[in-house]
């Protein structure tokens, strides 16, 4: 039997981040994917990881190749709009070629909770594949671990995670702040803040708002306040939408109490003076 293994990253790290406030220990991260999909006597062909690598940490992808994963990087977004989907196609369009170019691999191992995995799954299983699915528990669709051969709990593995000490959160968030744009950010949401004509500042309009202002560097600009939201200088929270209560907007503001944001405010007057 031969087994090849996809690894939905965005899915995986965004879940380990936002649910356990954590990080991958790459290393044992892997190591445990390969212990875990050959433990039924396969023989393992392949890793490929799926992701949007230019968000995740700078050289990551070097990282994954030196331990031996193939990562399939993605673009899920432009400077004007996030590509909903993007590394689910892409997924599942690397899944059917492996299937119908390699019939001799009989294992297909994820490692993912994402419900939209569904149409390729039922694919493989008409095909008679042996099919495994890991995932965090609570986090996996219930519908994927039934309809894969056998479900194995991400959560009984603690070792491929730790947590983000508060020093490293502060390490991380000030070294942002030599980006110039990542400074541009902080400064016009500091001062949307400061009028008081404003309510609230509802994401999408402040990133239409920064790439419409910043037009020679829309992509940039964008990518900077994906970092700022990713790194709590920027945070959000849910406000009730007048148009459709069905559908709470989501809005943002400064994160006062991070360390960036801190220094950014206090050096503001000598940056806008250079």
């Amino acid at each position: 039997m031969f087994v090849c293994v996809f690894i939905d990253w965005e899915n995986i790290e965004k879940t380990v981040k936002q649910e356990y406030g954590a990080i991958l220990n790459y290393e044992d991260f892997v190591n445990t994917i390969r212990e875990v999909a050959t433990s039924n006597g396969s023989r393992l062909v392949g890793i490929q990881a799926f992701g949007d690598f230019d968000k995740g940490t700078a050289g990551l992808m070097s990282k994954l190749v030196n331990l031996g994963i193939d990562p399939k990087h993605v673009v899920t977004k432009t400077a004007q709009e996030y590509l909903k989907g993007s590394t689910d196609i892409e997924l599942s369009l690397e899944i059917l070629e492996t299937v119908y170019n390699y019939p001799h691999i009989t294992d297909f191992f994820f490692v993912s909770g994402d419900f939209d995995l569904r149409y390729v799954i039922k694919r493989l299983k008409k095909q008679g594949k042996n099919l495994r699915l890991m995932g965090f528990n609570t986090h996996t669709s219930y519908f994927l671990k039934e309809l894969v051969n056998e479900f194995i709990p991400m959560d009984n593995y603690p070792n491929i995670m730790r947590k983000v000490t508060k020093s490293e959160k502060e390490q991380i968030s000030l070294s942002l702040i030599s980006n110039n744009h990542v400074r541009n950010v902080i400064e016009q949401i500091y001062k949307l803040e400061n009028d008081s004509k404003i309510g609230f500042i509802g994401l999408n309009y402040f990133r239409k708002r920064l790439t419409d202002y910043y037009q020679e560097y829309k992509t940039e600009i964008s990518d900077a306040l994906t970092l700022c939201l990713d790194n709590e200088i920027i945070t959000t929270y849910q406000r009730p939408n007048p148009n459709d209560t069905n559908y709470p907007t989501t809005a943002c503001n400064l994160n006062k109490e991070n360390s960036a944001v801190q220094y950014v405010l206090k050096n503001r007057l000598n940056w806008t003076n250079k």
